[in-house]
């Protein structure tokens, strides 16, 4: 249907023949028309006095919705005859011009109203290009100019719309086979095409027939209609026998914006250094070109289709690769200010970003090509108090020609802040490694640093100031997760840290960039120490000198090596590393061959990596980091420690910060102090603690902190509120432990009777005082209900059995 512009009725048609005022002109997308009072070009509104009387605006109002006509209040002032007001959208109406509703951009109403008349005039904002406006012609009837005159008279060209965009015939995406695509539009409609990702224009192929896609490519259609504005742009990509697991990401644009030898964004260019990395490049330069981004999920089904603004990402690695990493920014200019898809699985918060990179995995390049974002998704999905990048292997194309894996992540900036925690990204404070200010000032944590460096963390007061500050949670998941990786392009570099403002909240650290890992390369071996490498190497840069300070301070250290354990224990485990790892390899590995072919590498270099290097790193990094934590903190072994309660489920266990499902085994820091506690189960309390290795001091409280220095299991024993025995599992079938609460250490006697009470079994067992379990063979008696008494110093307990 032909885009065009009307008044919401005839009635208020008439109505606003006979108002003085009346909405003249309104742009809902005001690149550079015209700037407001601060400098901001928002949307606005043109106000008209066409009579021959000075109006009083007191008491008008204008809404974007005629039903609620109050929404904002026009200034106090007399408009003079034939004068003409602008006012603009913005939060600040200190100015009284500034009314607090978006246009929206695919059209709305927009009403003027008076308390005296009632709603005046209703005027349909339409669909509207970037820097086009709406607004009264020469009879009054709306139109659209390309040439708005806010403030002034609207003597431009106008127009009734815009011409009907093109429409395929078939959907964009995976086709099998060669795929023939009619292209329609309105009847009195050209259509020019192109197929090099340029966008089309009347110089472009005019469309006479259905085209025949016979291989992967982008199609772009524009219509032209007489006495109307060009349509936008249609575009799609059919992927021809491209079947892929993957993801696919379609950038299309004139092909001269990136390949062109003098200005072209992903070559050398004439200002190039010869030396790596070759500073000058076009590849350097920061300069953004619009592009159009499509995206096909995993299924096939386009989620995207939206221009965007493309630049070149990455440092002096990243960019000089072949493959080259890509930054997408979403522009209000272009027509959206947002890329609203739930990209990452482990994210369904996170689906609306104002930027996405195309990463190439910069050193991990054609390697394993994912070690960095490997690293993320085991803080994800251990939910790890990191701030981590979500990660997408992608197939991409440019301008229909295979480009292969790029992975989707996150871009590190304010917006990226905004979107995972919910603030305000304005006042966030946001700085990297050499402290260069990303936003913000720098006077908050260099008064923290200054601080740190100059007092001694063992005072309870200094640190409580720091622990202020500074948020020690996530600060040990952080450090702890890079000291594991081994990550030696790290703290001195790939490091940023945040805090949401300086009033409010802690400093927090991100996290990137962990390509340098994995025996990367020989010079980073799977004993790399990263304790050598904080308190020696590093020495002189502030993160690490602010590691070396907390880590002084004996209930810090003997906090942060725990939480360092209970993560190798459970999400760093070789089990759980090596899952992990292969769970990104098959979603990778259809699409490998293709990739290595595409950049002429070869393809046994990912196995090699992936498949031998990577596996060999995890089976045995976790005992050289042990290692490493004895001998920097003078702790004499670890222990291989199982934690247990019985009977199962009648309490769970709190080790140091894990909750973990039992038995849980983990080895700890001989010297290092762990904490253990217990919460009963319903219907239980807690009995005594047991260990197999030895005695406890304090058997019977429910927190436990303390030690060990040789391998052992410890035991919660329970038992039911206001029971000394019963049976579990209850039904059996060949055995079952009785538990037991015996009154005294010593001897008790067992007994065992049939459904009449006739004696089956007799025997007498060694008892502790406490909780304990007596097992029972049943595999000699026949199926029913059986009863078992247990007898010691006089005093007798019984309770049933069923035998399956």
């Amino acid at each position: 249907m032909l885009r065009s512009v009307q008044l919401l009725s005839a009635a208020l048609l008439a109505q606003a023949a006979f108002c003085q005022v009346v909405v003249n002109e309104a742009c809902s997308k005001n690149l550079d028309l015209i700037t407001d009072a601060f400098g901001a070009t928002p949307d606005w509104v043109e106000l008209h006095n066409t009579g021959t009387e000075a109006v009083d605006l007191t008491g008008y109002h204008l809404s974007d919705e005629p039903t609620q006509p109050w929404k904002w209040a026009l200034p106090s002032i007399m408009l003079e005859p034939g004068a003409h007001l602008v006012v603009f959208h913005g939060n600040d109406n200190s100015d009284g011009l500034h009314f607090p509703f978006n246009l929206d951009r695919d059209g709305e109403p927009l009403a003027l109203s008076s308390v005296a008349q009632g709603v005046i005039d209703v005027v349909y904002l339409p669909f509207l290009k970037p820097n086009h406006s709406t607004g009264r012609g020469p009879t009054g009837s709306l139109v659209i100019f390309d040439q708005p005159t806010p403030g002034a008279a609207n003597n431009s060209t106008g127009y009734p719309g815009y011409a009907q965009a093109p429409a395929f015939s078939i959907a964009p995406g995976f086709h099998n086979g060669p795929t023939s695509v009619a292209i329609s539009s309105c009847s009195e409609c050209m259509v020019h095409l192109s197929w090099d990702g340029s966008e089309p224009d009347t110089s472009s192929a005019l469309y006479s027939g259905p085209i025949t896609m016979e291989q992967t490519g982008v199609v772009k259609a524009i219509a032209y209609q007489p006495g109307h504005l060009p349509s936008t742009v249609t575009a799609g990509t059919y992927l021809i026998n491209a079947s892929t697991r993957l993801p696919v990401v379609s950038i299309s644009v004139h092909p001269d914006s990136l390949f062109d030898d003098t200005l072209g964004l992903y070559e050398l260019g004439p200002e190039a250094e010869p030396d790596y990395p070759h500073w000058g490049a076009n590849f350097w330069d920061e300069r953004g070109i619009d592009v159009r981004f499509e995206y096909f999920d995993e299924a096939g089904v386009e989620r995207i289709d939206q221009d965007v603004e493309l630049r070149i990402h990455g440092g002096r690695v990243s960019r000089n690769q072949p493959q080259r990493p890509l930054r997408l920014t979403a522009r209000d200019r272009l027509g959206k200010d947002r890329i609203e898809h739930a990209f990452f699985r482990e994210k369904p918060q996170a689906a609306a970003f104002k930027r996405l990179v195309l990463r190439n995995s910069g050193s991990d390049w054609c390697q394993a090509h994912y070690r960095d974002g490997f690293w993320h998704q085991v803080a994800l999905h251990a939910g790890l108090d990191i701030d981590v990048l979500g990660f997408k292997p992608s197939v991409v194309y440019l301008n229909g020609a295979y480009w292969g894996i790029l992975n989707i992540r996150e871009r590190v900036d304010v917006d990226y802040l905004a979107l995972n925690h919910g603030v305000d990204p304005e006042p966030i404070l946001l700085m990297d490694e050499e402290d260069y200010i990303i936003q913000g000032d720098s006077l908050h944590f260099d008064s923290l640093q200054w601080f740190i460096r100059g007092h001694d963390m063992s005072d309870d007061a200094h640190f409580g100031i720091v622990d202020s500050l500074i948020d020690l949670t996530s600060y040990s998941d952080y450090f702890a997760l890079e000291i594991f990786a081994g990550n030696s392009d790290w703290p001195s570099n790939n490091l940023k840290f945040w805090k949401p403002s300086v009033h409010e909240g802690k400093w927090r650290y991100l996290m990137y960039d962990l390509d340098a890992t994995l025996s990367a390369a020989p010079w980073i071996p799977v004993d790399f120490d990263m304790f050598y490498w904080l308190h020696v190497h590093r020495e002189g840069f502030i993160h690490a000198e602010i590691y070396q300070s907390l880590i002084q301070r004996p209930e810090f250290r003997r906090g942060f090596l725990n939480r360092l354990a209970d993560l190798m224990n459970t999400c760093l485990t070789p089990a759980s590393l090596l899952e992990e790892n292969e769970r990104i390899r098959n979603t990778m590995e259809g699409e490998i061959p293709r990739h290595f072919a595409r950049w002429a590498t070869d393809v046994a270099n990912w196995d090699l990596h992936s498949g031998q290097l990577l596996p060999a790193w995890m089976r045995e990094r976790g005992d050289r980091v042990r290692e490493h934590v004895l001998e920097w903190y003078d702790l004499p072994n670890t222990a291989h420690l199982r934690f247990d309660v019985f009977p199962p489920e009648a309490g769970t266990l709190l080790v140091n910060t894990l909750r973990p499902s039992l038995p849980f085994d983990g080895i700890y820091f001989n010297g290092n102090d762990i904490d253990v506690s217990v919460t009963a189960a319903p219907g239980f309390r807690l009995s005594h603690w047991s260990y197999s290795a030895g005695a406890l001091e304090q058997p019977k409280s429910e927190h436990l902190r303390r030690s060990f220095a040789t391998d052992g299991t410890l035991t919660a024993h329970f038992t039911k509120e206001g029971t000394t025995l019963y049976a579990l599992p209850n039904p059996a079938t060949t055995r079952c432990d009785l538990s037991y609460e015996a009154p005294t250490a010593g001897s008790a006697e067992v007994a065992l009777f049939d459904p009449q009470g006739r004696l089956l079994k007799e025997w007498v067992v060694q008892v502790s005082a406490g909780v304990g379990k007596i097992p029972v063979d049943l595999s000699p008696f026949a199926a029913g209900v059986l009863q078992v008494s247990v007898t010691q110093d006089g005093m007798r307990a019984t309770t049933r059995i069923l035998r399956l």
